[in-house]
């Protein structure tokens, strides 16, 4: 099969969309598939995807950032002359505006199935638009659920989600799919590794240690985890939280730790390359996740890779991976709940170390899903007709 991906979120730029599209576009190849990746410029050096078919496109971008907005219509006739010379079976969009717009617009005159994979919850990311008000947030489902009734098959990672899009009016074909997993990072962690990383960072100075990873904003609810810590310490537990990632919430959040003073129990990591975030989930006892906003949360399972326990907001995300009991603890939005969860689980470390279903998550086992869905779709045709959309802006954000 020949199939034409679309995404406003691609490599080098590391976010879980970015990582998921990445991951789907390889296991894809390895089974055999051709690819071409249609995906934003970001004005980097290192934009080049190893054995990956990317067309850039014209974007406003932000290289300090690896942050980039598509601007397609600049670049819509080679878009439109770049997909018609790779001659898809099959287009597959990531986000349902900016090149997803484009996506629509190909499958339409190329009469060929689309496929749009459902990565975000946009109604919790309207404090991002120009208004964050009810009426914002209804016409961004209303558009969501427009465009994903324009597509042949709306992927979702978890069935949480998957039955959320229905209950919204979602009305083509729908299934869930997880992103998946390489597992080939966690092998290839060596303890001598864990040994000076442990040391670099004087984790020696704490009895236990936990870990968050993910980007550092508003709507990941951090707060939540923080004052947790706070209630902890006052307690007498003496713990730590390292935190990977970075975002525009930083330094408040900087200001919240400060004030309840536990600085010296933060530990900022910053940025992290794939490559290096398993040695920090190897080195932690317990994996945070305060966020309800999440579609997936990749982050959750490889937490699960690494076999630590997670307490966890319960969400549409943490739901799909958290067995409240076995391999972690869902904790209520309040933070004496959290506090009193993650207490739980730390002194109960053995009762909530359960193995992984790694095959499940494989990049075999992803593609072959995907493989047999496209095959599907690709015999029935281009079935959906084309529907107003509505109009929404999304000045400056691109998840």
């Amino acid at each position: 099969m020949r199939i034409a991906i679309f995404t406003n979120n691609y490599l080098p730029r590391v976010s879980g969309v970015a990582i998921a599209v990445h991951f789907l576009e390889r296991a894809l190849r390895e089974l055999g598939h051709k690819t071409l990746v249609i995906a934003p410029d970001y004005s980097l050096e290192e934009e080049q995807v190893k054995d990956t078919e990317v067309m850039r496109i014209t974007s406003f971008s932000f290289p300090n950032l690896k942050f980039a907005i598509p601007l397609e219509f600049i670049d819509r006739g080679l878009i439109e002359d770049k997909v018609t010379e790779f001659n898809p079976d099959l287009i597959h969009t990531h986000h349902p505006f900016l090149l997803g717009k484009a996506a629509l617009d190909m499958a339409d005159q190329l009469d060929v199935p689309l496929v749009y994979t459902f990565h975000t919850l946009y109604e919790f990311f309207t404090h991002y638009f120009l208004m964050d008000t009810e009426q914002v947030r209804k016409q961004v489902r209303e558009y969501l659920v427009n465009f994903s009734n324009c597509c042949d098959l709306v992927v979702a990672p978890t069935e949480p989600i998957r039955q959320y899009l229905v209950e919204l009016g979602v009305s083509t074909k729908t299934a869930s799919i997880p992103t998946g997993i390489d597992f080939e990072r966690f092998e290839k962690v060596q303890e001598h590794s864990l040994a000076r990383r442990r040391k670099k960072l004087k984790l020696d100075r704490f009895d236990r240690v936990m870990f968050y990873a993910g980007r550092i904003s508003r709507e990941k609810n951090l707060s939540l985890a923080f004052q947790a810590l706070k209630i902890l310490t006052d307690e007498g537990l003496n713990l730590c939280l390292m935190l990977a990632g970075d975002g525009p919430a930083k330094r408040p959040y900087q200001k919240e730790i400060a004030k309840l003073g536990i600085d010296e129990r933060v530990i900022w990591l910053g940025f992290r390359p794939q490559h290096e975030l398993p040695e920090f989930y190897f080195l932690s006892d317990l994996f945070l996740f305060p966020s309800a906003s999440d579609t997936q949360g990749i982050v959750l399972y490889e937490a699960r890779a690494a076999e630590i326990p997670i307490v966890a907001v319960e969400s549409m995300a943490s739901k799909a991976i958290v067995q409240d009991g076995k391999n972690g603890r869902f904790a209520k939005a309040d933070p004496a709940d959290f506090a009193r969860k993650i207490k739980e689980v730390l002194e109960n470390p053995a009762r909530f170390k359960v193995p992984f279903e790694r095959e499940l998550y494989s990049k075999s086992s992803i593609g072959k899903k995907y493989q047999e869905l496209y095959q599907e779709l690709i015999k029935q045709g281009r079935s959906r007709k084309r529907r107003q959309l509505g109009t929404i802006f999304f000045p400056f954000f691109n998840p």
